[in-house]
């Protein structure tokens, strides 16, 4: 008699990766799931226009995600924008960011 334990392997990455290039007038970022519109990441911009985030591997396999970026500053009055929405994105599977 024996038993099949399955083992995952140590290297293998269960994510996806969403690289956000972000206007500079955004101060805040959110990240949706479209289909239940769990919040997948929300946070303040930073001073790096680029935004590195790792998401579950679902979201690297279909396009179920929603990002939007808010402008909260007052200055110039009105501002730029409120906010911008980008529907159906899809995370990169690790290594094939560039």
């Amino acid at each position: 008699m024996f038993r099949v334990k399955r083992v995952k392997a140590n290297y293998v990455q269960e994510i996806g990766l969403l690289e956000l290039d972000i206007d500079q007038n955004a101060t805040r970022v959110l990240i949706q799931d479209r289909e239940n519109q769990d919040v997948i990441w929300h946070s303040p911009v930073t001073n790096n226009p680029i935004i590195t985030i790792t998401t579950p591997l679902q979201y690297a396999v279909d396009p179920l995600l929603m990002v939007t970026i808010f402008d909260d500053g007052k200055d110039p009055v009105p501002p730029q924008f409120n906010a911008e929405t980008i529907d159906r994105v899809q995370a990169a599977l690790p290594g094939t960011i560039e």
